[in-house]
């Protein structure tokens, strides 16, 4: 059974584990990367989602 919040099948593009990731955690990331079609636009949004995953980590570990 689906959650509430649970977000919806990732598209195939999104092969990163920190992709797969900011797929389920980040609303604002999911929804940009739904709408990309661009080669370019689809590597930036996999740097950033590395990006968003080291800084969460990076917190998690500080605390």
């Amino acid at each position: 059974m689906k959650r509430i919040n649970e977000a919806p099948k990732a598209p195939r593009w999104i092969s990163t584990e920190a992709g797969q990731w900011a797929w389920i955690e980040y609303g604002e990331w999911r929804d940009t990367a739904a709408n990309a079609l661009l080669v370019n636009e689809r590597q930036e949004l996999l740097a950033k989602a590395e990006q968003l995953r080291e800084a969460f980590e990076s917190t998690r570990t500080a605390a």
